[in-house]
């Protein structure tokens, strides 16, 4: 499960919970020591709801929504087989994209960055949302939303490059079916195969039309989001998010120990002082997001960001501040280690 700082799960709305709305097991028994009440609900549309919750009596490690939720429930119109994603981050907030009953988000109007909460990656600035759920007994396909594949179906890559939140990217190629569904077929198998996916978990998408990417997130059968960051042993080498093609960057990779994950990146004398290139896909963080990097001489935000008219991305603002504090220069090798989604210490080689 990921850390509760950055948890995300999906519940479905079903018959009687306009009242209350119980929170998945995994979730409950992870955050009910800590978690304020009431919370704070915050939608795509940058309204901000107060909800009270209890622990449920017959089944004690089940938080229940209760006191605002009703509220909350007839505001959003919601119905049966409606499906929400929440982004939870301690002990106070959650963040609440409400998806209709072809699986794709219900676009309010995003408008957090005017409001009083922190925007967050749950909800950056991709073009379209929706999810898929794992069919039973058929590993080779998987299906997505008529809406998406009406909309997008004609301006997709083919093949579909998917990025994961290791920051790994599979190429999986795509049909038109007659009723208009694209269906995800050869690569997809490995994929499943990769990451171990089983039958009816879901698969979150998240489409950014400008850059052409998909990026996927992947959830269990408690529709809990499986970190797989987390899943290396403590005393274990992380892997690297981008594995480096100079052999310089890539002996230094090899050889770098960490239980967090990492990517390297070298220093050309042109652009030390202007902006960092070629900066990999950054598990967690979406573009045009501020990323914290420390090292033992200080430290600094820079922009995570891609340049003008270009799919690349790059750090910018805020990278010359630490790059003339650091001294870098050409030949200079530099390893970003992950602490958190937008935390990374520096080591400099």
């Amino acid at each position: 499960m990921p850390t509760i700082a950055d948890c995300r799960f999906f519940r479905f709305i079903i018959p009687n919970t306009e009242n209350q709305f119980r929170m998945p097991a995994p979730f409950s028994n992870a955050a009910r020591e800590n978690m304020s009440n009431p919370v704070e609900i915050s939608t795509t549309n940058g309204q901000s709801w107060s909800i009270y919750w209890i622990v449920e009596e017959e089944h004690p490690h089940r938080i229940v929504f209760t006191g605002g939720w009703r509220a909350f429930y007839e505001h959003y119109h919601l119905r049966i087989d409606n499906t929400m994603l929440f982004s939870y981050h301690q002990p106070k907030f959650f963040y609440v994209a409400i998806h209709d009953a072809r699986y794709c988000e219900i676009n309010y109007g995003r408008n957090l960055r005017n409001g009083s909460l922190p925007a967050i990656p749950a909800h950056g600035n991709y073009t379209v949302q929706f999810f898929a759920i794992i069919p039973v007994n058929d590993p080779d396909t998987l299906m997505l939303p008529l809406r998406f594949s009406r909309d997008y179906g004609r301006s997709l890559p083919r093949p579909l490059t998917l990025t994961t939140p290791t920051g790994h990217h599979h190429r999986v190629a795509w049909n038109m079916e007659p009723n208009g569904r694209i269906v995800l077929h050869g690569g997809w198998d490995a994929v499943r195969e990769h990451y171990g996916l089983k039958d009816q978990w879901l698969v979150l998408f998240r489409y950014h039309e400008a850059q052409n990417t998909m990026y996927v997130m992947f959830f269990n059968g408690h529709t809990m989001e499986i970190n797989y960051l987390a899943h290396a042993k403590p005393g274990t080498d992380s892997t690297c998010i981008s594995y480096p093609t100079a052999p310089k960057s890539r002996h230094i990779a090899d050889g770098f120990r960490s239980t967090n994950p990492f990517f390297v990146s070298p220093i050309v004398h042109r652009l030390a002082t202007r902006f960092l290139p070629n900066v990999p896909p950054l598990p967690g963080v979406y573009e045009d997001s501020p990323i914290s990097i420390t090292n033992e001489r200080g430290a600094w935000t820079v922009q995570y960001t891609h340049y003008v008219g270009r799919t690349t991305r790059c750090f910018g603002m805020g990278w010359c501040a630490l790059a003339t504090a650091c001294q870098l220069r050409h030949g200079h090798v530099c390893v970003f280690e992950r602490l958190a989604p937008q935390d990374y210490r520096l080591h400099i080689y």
